[in-house]
């Protein structure tokens, strides 16, 4: 598993920002692996930071 303080590039914010919250990343399912190699839209943490709210 990567460190979780750093940004990805499914990341829509930095880690610990005001209105971003954690949710499993859509393109391995929160397994943090595609085709048996780590997921290059979370970088194998199976999670992303993903804006919450509204306006």
């Amino acid at each position: 598993m990567q460190d979780t303080n750093e940004q990805h590039p499914g990341d829509e914010g930095p880690p610990g920002a005001p209105g971003v919250g954690e949710t499993p990343c859509q393109a391995c399912r929160g397994t943090g692996t595609v085709e048996g190699k780590p997921c290059t839209v979370c970088g194998g943490t199976g999670r992303v930071l993903q804006g919450i709210g509204g306006g």
